[in-house]
């Protein structure tokens, strides 16, 4: 040991303790720091001189070997210029703002948005329920949202209609209205239909879809020859998902056929299914200037006095009303146009 401080001419002073071939630290001693008993592993030594006072000691650090963790946190950078906070010692491996690299994080099953995947399962609720319960539990597994039914506990059935856990008191017209209103907001209806049977409620459903535009999937096809053709049969739920991300499913075609020759009559009984189309256009622009003022006293753009009752809604509505009357003028089938319309944004999108 003293052949070792003698060594060591330059004041540093190194514990002879081998610690699985970890890399050194050095601690500085402060100036002024008393000339006392020094303690290294292998017992107490006396400094060679008083005047030559170790300015550090080298020692192994005793930190344990740090096993490879295939999941690491990585927090959000911060706004440029803003330092990153030291974090807490936890012991884990925590990669902070500016610091924390990209990770490549590859999923083995296709994960989607909830917002991105929102479902309704229809189909029989009476036949191979506990089926039913895991294509629910397998939907939500997949990330999707399922908008109806909202669960799959059933309670009771009554003449044929199943209640689930909180729809006791419910009459089986509102819960199926509330179902046909969640099929207007699901990417998806995914059809349960057992050795192919679905039963009338079922039906109405999978037409009410595709009358909408919204696709129907299911893993068996459907026996009765008509709905057989309403809907697609794919080998699994997940290959429904990847359809949908993909953006293969079909563009909903608005529901606007029979709002638009109700309107067409209505220009009959009223007056006006003579106008041109310059007509229309100018009434249109109308109401525009008027949905566009509406918006700037609401945004406090106000050069006059305030509307008693502002109203962007009602001059929306008139917009469309018009919009509607102008597609009737020209002889334009709206809903079809709109739908060929968005294909070619949607062909415009994928080729950027």
């Amino acid at each position: 040991m003293i052949e070792s401080l003698q060594a060591e001419a330059s004041g540093a002073l190194r514990a002879p303790v081998e610690n699985c071939e970890y890399p050194s630290l050095s601690t500085e001693f402060p100036k002024g720091f008393p000339n006392c008993l020094l303690w290294t592993s292998i017992g107490p030594f006396r400094p060679l001189s008083p005047v030559r006072q170790p300015t550090r000691i080298l020692f192994r650090s005793f930190m344990p070997k740090k096993s490879h963790n295939p999941g690491q946190i990585v927090l959000f950078p911060g706004a440029p210029g803003e330092a990153n906070k030291p974090q807490d010692a936890t012991g884990t491996d925590i990669m902070v703002g500016a610091l924390a690299p990209a990770i490549d994080i590859r999923h083995t099953s296709p994960v989607v948005e909830p917002t991105l995947c929102q479902v309704v399962l229809s189909g029989s609720y009476r036949k191979d329920f506990e089926s039913l319960k895991a294509t629910y539990e397998e939907l939500l597994d997949l990330g999707c949202r399922v908008l109806s039914p909202s669960n799959v506990t059933a309670v009771r059935e009554t003449n044929g209609f199943v209640f689930m856990k909180g729809e006791e008191s419910q009459s089986p017209d509102s819960i199926e209205g509330r179902h046909l209103d969640a099929i207007q907001k699901a990417n998806f209806v995914w059809l349960h239909a057992p050795q192919g049977y679905i039963g009338p409620t079922a039906s109405l459903e999978v037409g009410f879809a595709k009358a909408i535009g919204v696709p129907v999937f299911a893993k068996e096809p459907v026996k009765d020859p008509v709905i057989h053709s309403f809907v697609e049969v794919l080998p699994s739920l997940a290959a429904a998902v990847e359809t949908i991300k993909s953006q293969a499913s079909p563009i909903p075609r608005p529901a606007l056929v029979a709002f638009q020759h109700y309107y067409r009559r209505v220009a009959i009984q009223r007056g006006y299914k003579s106008e041109s189309p310059k007509d229309c256009l100018l009434l249109m622009v109308e109401e525009v200037g008027e949905l566009a003022r509406e918006i700037r006293r609401r945004e406090g753009l106000v050069r006059h006095g305030r509307s008693s009752e502002p109203s962007e809604s009602k001059e929306l509505a008139d917009i469309f009303l018009y919009v509607v009357h102008m597609a009737n003028v020209l002889d334009v089938d709206l809903s079809k146009i709109v739908q060929e319309k968005e294909l070619i944004n949607l062909q415009r999108f994928l080729r950027r």
